[in-house]
C-alpha cells in the first residue's frame, strides 16, 4: 500500500495536480513510518520535498530532501544520496547560492557516475548547465546541456529531453539567437504536452513569450505569458506566477497601458517578496 500510494504521488505530480499528490505521498509516510521501513519514509520525504519546491516554499522543500538525505546515509543508499544532493541543489539555485548548489550537484554527479546510473548522470548535467548558464558562462552550460541530451536521447528520456531542450532554447534566447531558441523551445513545448508536464508547458510559454516580445509580437507573447499564468496558478507555483505577471506587465508597459503594467508588476512584486527573492 505504502509504494502503490508513492507511484500514485508521482503520477499526480507528474500531471500537476499537486494536492492529490500530497495527499498519496503523506498517507506512503504514515504507513512506512508505522513499518519503520527507513526506505520508503526517505522516499516520501524526497518525493513531498519536490512539491514544496514547485509551491515555491524552499525552506520547507530543503527540510524534506535533508531529511531524506540523512536516512539515506544511515542505510548506505547511494542512489538516495545522490538524488537528494540534487534535488538540494535546485533549491540552493534557486535561492541565488550557486557556490552550494555547485557543491551538491557535483557530489551527485560524482555518486551517480560511480554507480553508472545513466539517467542521474543527464540529469546533473543538466543541473550544471543552469548553474553555469545563470553565471553567464554560456559556452560551458550548452556544454552541459549537450552531455544530458546524449545521454537522454541515448536513453529514450523524454521528460529529460523536455527539459535538455528547454534549457538550450534559453542559452540561444540569451545569445540572441531568437530562430534557434524558438526550434528548441518548442520541440521541449511538444514533448511536454505529449507527457502532460504541466510545469514544463508552463515554463516553455514563457519562454516563448519573451522571444515573440523582443521580437515585438506583443499579441503573440501575450497569448504565450497567460497560458503560462493559468498553468502556474493550476499548479500554485508561486516563482512562475511572479515571472508571468512580470512579463505582462512589460507587455502592457510597451503598448501604454501602464495602469494594467502597474497591476502586473505589483502583483509579481508581492509574490517576489512572499518568496524572497530578490530578482
Amino acid at each position: 500500500m505504502a509504494i502503490a500510494y508513492g507511484n500514485l504521488g508521482t503520477i499526480y505530480r507528474t500531471r500537476g495536480d499537486l494536492e492529490k499528490a500530497e495527499q498519496m505521498h503523506l498517507k506512503s509516510l504514515e504507513i512506512d513510518e508505522k513499518l519503520g521501513r527507513l526506505e520508503g519514509i526517505a522516499s516520501s520525504y524526497g518525493n513531498l520535498g519536490l512539491i514544496y519546491g514547485t509551491r515555491g516554499d524552499l525552506d520547507k522543500a530543503e527540510q524534506m530532501h535533508i531529511k531524506s538525505l540523512e536516512i539515506s546515509e544511515k542505510l548506505g543508499r547511494l542512489e538516495g544520496m545522490a538524488i537528494q544532493y540534487g534535488n538540494l541543489g535546485v533549491i540552493y539555485s534557486t535561492r541565488g547560492d550557486l557556490d552550494k548548489a555547485e557543491q551538491m550537484h557535483d557530489k551527485s554527479l560524482e555518486i551517480e557516475k560511480k554507480l553508472g546510473r545513466l539517467e542521474g548522470i543527464a540529469s546533473e548535467y543538466s543541473n550544471l548547465g543552469t548553474i553555469h548558464s545563470m553565471r553567464g558562462d554560456l559556452d560551458k552550460a550548452e556544454q552541459m546541456f549537450m552531455k544530458s541530451l546524449e545521454i537522454d536521447e541515448k536513453l529514450g528520456l523524454l521528460n529529460g529531453m523536455a527539459m535538455d531542450y528547454g534549457n538550450l532554447g534559453v542559452i540561444h534566447k540569451k545569445r540572441g539567437d531568437l530562430d534557434k531558441a524558438e526550434q528548441m523551445l518548442k520541440k521541449s513545448l511538444e514533448i511536454s504536452e505529449k507527457l502532460g508536464r504541466l510545469e514544463g508547458m508552463a515554463s516553455q510559454y514563457g519562454n516563448l513569450g519573451v522571444i515573440y516580445s523582443t521580437r515585438g509580437d506583443l499579441d503573440k507573447a501575450e497569448q504565450m505569458h497567460t497560458k503560462a499564468l493559468e498553468i502556474d496558478e493550476k499548479l500554485g507555483r508561486l516563482e512562475g506566477m511572479a515571472s508571468d505577471y512580470a512579463n505582462l506587465g512589460l507587455i502592457y508597459q510597451t503598448r501604454g497601458d501602464l495602469d494594467k503594467a502597474e497591476q502586473m508588476h505589483k502583483k509579481s512584486l508581492e509574490i517576489n517578496e512572499k518568496l524572497g527573492l530578490l530578482v
